[in-house]
């Protein structure tokens, strides 16, 4: 009974730190979810921040719509503000810091030249972000954007601000934050400028003192596991909101988290306390052979099944008819497991397809651009081969849509892309770009075996990007000029553009990447000449140098 002993006691206490290893995955895993809540927010205040941006500059470059000291003013800033719900008031303010022009009224005459935002923006010139505050008027948690509007003699004129508010918290709280979740935005002072739930109880509150939040303000970025300012023990993790001193944390219920491996563990003691007792009864009755045998048999064959090297029926094995059920519920646990990492593969490639298309045309997204950018980079590279970049924009887009509408803008958008898919249908097998030479792990993880040469994505708005790889200078003018002239071919009509249908202007860029070089510049390059063409009337490809148009077909 004592070597019985000895030999069950190795199997409790293998359990036991199995179970303690699943504690340890469970509070990683949780780690890594929270920390990506975390950048959801961050994410969602940057796309805010971006299209607050492009509002501000748009304003301030319309001179011939938007005039601050026209009667209309106000009544073009409320519309403007009205149909955009993440911002609260659009003013215009003199150099002397006074509000003379605003989408709500009550903010016309105040004086806004001591504000921080007001002061940067004159000795910049560019475009600033305040830090997050508790505003007078709205007593709501908002941030302050800022530009200066030049006047014909390009001198400073006027200052444009749009106050935004924290709408995308509560968006991107309730979709991703779980029920019992929490979510805590907090200011460089320790106060409660947003939380999920119950955050109308806490805004305004100073917490600064609260051990979680004294963590927050330490770093930038991090973890820990302890209560929240409800009290409630939780893994957090939390990050600083790019240009501002605020934090934003996400918690999971600790208890909720480690739930299910508690209740793993004492079941794990309470199945080998029960083992230990059948080994140590069947001794007296000769179970070495007819139990414990049977059981250390189903022990490794459940340890193969878990770690996915066990593939085969366990059932099919010649077992007492003890032991059958038990085969079967383990057969059918390996069937379940196998049907659940298949689903997990699925969702995964679905969420994979989301991250990197563009919903509206079916083109590549941003992100997904650069991705493939910095890939091709590397082969380039490898390969010592050029590569090349168009930027391309709509022309006169926004007066497209405020023509027909943005539901045609949107076809109009699609036709374009289709155009762009049309041009980048060559692929070519990876074997047959260097079939001797070790391709870096990138091209293989964004691109297989096959890839496309050209790959065309939606920039952003209007905006368009195509990488061509191996492609010099020339190449990328010739390729550009072929897609405006599809464009151009297309004859979609156009009322707002001189010549009276939907045309592109295009900036190219090429260069010979080396391992020190840097590929934004590339993207810098094609845009600085997507605006050449612009400025030079549109509806051309612009370059480095001109192509000859006897070379273009």
């Amino acid at each position: 009974m004592i070597l019985a002993f000895a030999a069950v006691a190795p199997l409790l206490l293998e359990r036991i730190y199995d179970e303690e290893l699943d504690r340890i995955e469970r509070v990683e895993i949780a780690y890594k979810q929270t920390s990506d809540l975390a950048k959801q927010g961050a994410a969602a205040q940057n796309e805010v921040l971006t299209s607050a941006r492009a509002l501000v500059q748009t304003l301030v470059s319309a001179q011939s719509t938007f005039n601050p000291s026209a009667d209309d003013c106000d009544k073009f800033l409320a519309k403007t503000a009205a149909s955009t719900p993440w911002i609260k008031t659009l003013s215009v303010a003199n150099l002397q810091g006074k509000i003379v022009c605003s989408s709500f009224p009550g903010t016309i005459g105040l004086d806004i030249s001591q504000r921080p935002h007001f002061i940067q923006a004159l000795e910049t010139g560019g475009f600033v972000v305040s830090d997050y505050f508790i505003g007078i008027r709205l007593k709501l948690p908002t941030i302050t954007v800022a530009l200066v509007q030049s006047g014909p003699d390009d001198r400073p004129a006027s200052v444009v601000t749009a106050l935004l508010d924290l709408s995308w918290f509560d968006k991107v709280a309730t979709t991703f934050v779980p029920p019992t979740g929490f979510m805590l935005m907090i200011d460089g002072k320790g106060t409660v400028l947003a939380q999920y739930p119950n955050g109308e109880d806490w805004v305004g509150r100073e917490v600064a003192s609260h051990p979680l939040v004294q963590a927050m303000l330490a770093r930038p970025k991090g973890f820990i596991i302890g209560p929240g300012i409800d009290n409630v023990r939780r893994i957090f993790s939390f990050v600083q909101l790019p240009g501002t001193s605020t934090r934003i944390a996400v918690g999971l219920d600790e208890k909720e988290v480690l739930a299910r491996a508690s209740r793993a563990m004492w079941k794990a003691v309470a199945e080998a306390a029960a083992v230990a007792a059948l080994v140590l009864l069947g001794i007296w009755f000769g179970g070495e052979r007819l139990l414990v045998r049977p059981i250390r048999a189903l022990v490794n064959t459940a340890s193969r099944i878990g770690s996915g090297a066990d593939k085969t029926h366990a059932a099919d094995r010649p077992w007492a008819a003890e032991f059958v059920p038990l085969a079967v519920a383990l057969d059918d646990m390996a069937g379940k497991l196998s049907e659940r990492e298949q689903e997990l593969r699925d969702s995964n490639a679905q969420l994979r397809e989301l991250a990197q298309t563009d919903s509206l045309t079916g083109l590549a997204n941003r992100r997904s651009f650069n991705e493939r950018l910095m890939a091709e980079w590397e082969i380039a590279v490898r390969l010592r081969q050029p590569i090349a970049v168009l930027m391309i924009d709509v022309d006169f887009f926004k007066k497209f849509n405020d023509h027909y509408g943005h539901i045609q803008g949107d076809a109009c958008l699609r036709k374009v892309s289709n155009v762009l898919m049309e041009g980048t249908r060559i692929r070519v097998e990876a074997p047959a770009l260097a079939p001797k030479m070790d391709l870096p792990p990138s091209f293989q993880r964004v691109t297989g075996r096959v890839r496309r040469v050209d790959f065309a994505a939606r920039f952003g708005g209007e905006e368009f990007a195509v990488l061509l790889q191996g492609a010099d200078l020339e190449a990328a003018l010739l390729v550009g000029e072929r897609l405006r002239q599809s464009i151009e071919d297309l004859l979609m009509a156009h009322a707002g553009a001189p010549w009276g249908f939907v045309s592109i202007s295009i900036g190219a860029a090429s260069v010979l990447p080396s391992e020190q070089g840097n590929a934004e510049r590339l993207i810098e390059s094609a845009d600085a000449n997507l605006y050449k063409a612009k400025r030079q009337g549109r509806n051309r490809v612009t370059g480095s140098a001109p192509v000859p148009l006897s070379q273009v077909s």
